[in-house]
């Protein structure tokens, strides 16, 4: 969901701001891994031990796959310096955390909404889909970033967005149905960098294109709130058959367009 951040074609180091501070790509990924332990915490406390260890072993496991993928990706660039990060990188890529505890509720088996899993994920998902995206830009502009925070900050939006809809079909009661415009982004997007670069894919990109994104994670967050009532619910299946369709329609628009420019 892009709420605050620029997207790729004007992510040029950012700003004039002095040389990002920079951060180990170890570092990261072991500040992002021990995020694992409070989870699992509260996780085995409140629903016992067998629970906790499925929670521990998704969630370190998607958080380890993350860190990974973004490995390869920092070998595979341009930078002078591919194997370092930033401050703001260690943020944008903490919404990759909050994916993480999503996936780890979803394998642990919990369908507490209303409890202590509930209230865990729906705060992450209000960190990661809102503070963290509306703080990143900012501080991006202020402190610098890496030349490859940009693909990261839009890429982690997506994981995130996927991981959420999962969490809202399993939590919240959601059909199943509303976890397809985010795979079929991944589908679209798969098939556009054969003909264009990454950068190229969100030139120009219709201003619709975010404002989709932030409906549909609203309706996310409002089917996973755990103090949700029968105004929400009615809400929730209101919005839910006419936003998924339009979604879709409007994933398939936008990779029309991206066909056209080729």
């Amino acid at each position: 969901m892009k709420i605050a951040r620029e997207t790729l074609p004007s992510a040029k180091p950012r700003g004039n701001m002095a040389t990002p501070r920079v951060m180990g790509y170890g570092a990261v990924s072991a500040i992002l891994l021990t995020t694992v332990v409070p989870g699992y915490a509260i996780v085995r406390r409140r629903y016992g031990i067998q629970v906790g260890r499925r929670f521990w072993i998704c969630m370190g496991g998607t958080l380890t796959i993350q860190q990974l993928l973004v490995g390869i990706a920092l070998l595979g660039s341009r930078d002078a310096q591919p194997r370092r990060l930033t401050f703001v990188d260690l943020i944008t890529l903490s919404r990759g955390g909050t994916a993480a505890l999503l996936n780890g509720i979803i394998a642990s088996g919990v369908r507490d909404r209303r409890g202590s899993a509930g209230w865990m994920a729906w705060l992450s998902i209000l960190y990661g889909a809102i503070a963290c995206d509306w703080l990143d830009g900012p501080i991006a502009r202020r402190l610098g970033t890496s030349q490859m925070g940009a693909m990261f900050d839009v890429e982690a939006d997506s994981w995130l967005t996927l991981c959420t809809g999962c969490a809202a079909v399993s939590l919240g009661k959601l059909p199943a149905a509303v976890v397809a415009p985010p795979l079929l982004r991944y589908a679209f997007v798969s098939s556009a960098l054969r003909r264009m670069s990454y950068r190229d894919l969100f030139v120009d990109e219709p201003a619709w294109v975010r404002r989709l994104g932030i409906i549909q994670m609203l309706l996310f967050i409002a089917a996973l709130a755990p103090f949700g009532g029968r105004a929400t619910k009615t809400l929730v299946n209101l919005v839910t058959p006419i936003q998924t369709p339009l979604q879709i329609g409007g994933l398939i628009l936008l990779h029309r367009r991206r066909r056209g420019r080729t």
